[in-house]
């Protein structure tokens, strides 16, 4: 896989805004694409374009990260919908890892343990993470009234340093964009 560092003049802008909008459900785009477009300059942060290696410009899919001083939190990733289920997103998801090492790194899906009209995308995202070499840290996270589970990179999960993380990319957000609070579920599956 071939991963592109991409500015807001990049070619392929057009077919990630399509691609962010189709991927993620309004309530889980608390800022635009075009938002996330001007911050690429004014935070430590990386907007990857995804492309195979046999077509090296065709535009598969995309990521977007924030980086701490000794971290990463996923914020957005995607592929294309004909090219899921193909194998592809697994490829990309490990050239991502690789591309920052071994750095922790922190994402955030939404839960299947809660109800919802799209419960069984929500369990395949679950196993695409568990599967591609994520842990479930036990905290969760609300955005939008949309629960959220928190994995991590590595098997131990620094509570205190990602609750750090979170604070200083805060800083760099729109007063009117509120990080939410970590918390546990006392649930039977939590435990």
């Amino acid at each position: 896989m071939i991963l592109k560092k991409l500015d807001p003049n990049h070619p392929d802008i057009p077919a990630l805004k399509k691609l962010f909008e189709e991927a993620f459900p309004e309530k889980e785009r608390p800022i635009s694409m075009d938002g996330i477009l001007a911050f690429l300059d004014q935070m430590p942060c990386d907007l990857l374009g995804v492309y195979p290696d046999e077509t090296p410009d065709e535009f598969s899919g995309f990521f977007f990260g924030v980086r701490g001083e000794s971290n990463v939190y996923g914020v957005y990733y995607a592929t294309r919908p004909e090219l899921r289920s193909t194998g592809i997103g697994a490829k990309a998801f490990q050239a991502i890892l690789e591309y920052y090492g071994d750095l922790p790194f922190w994402f955030s899906y939404e839960s299947p343990f809660e109800e919802s009209d799209n419960a069984e995308q929500r369990e395949r995202r679950r196993r695409f993470y568990l599967k591609n070499g994520f842990y479930e840290t036990g905290w969760f996270t609300k955005l939008n009234g949309t629960e959220f589970i928190i994995a991590s990179s590595k098997p131990e999960f620094n509570k205190e340093a990602f609750e750090k993380f979170m604070t200083s990319m805060a800083a760099g957000l729109p007063e009117s964009q509120v990080l939410p609070e970590l918390y546990r579920r006392d649930d039977e599956w939590a435990k």
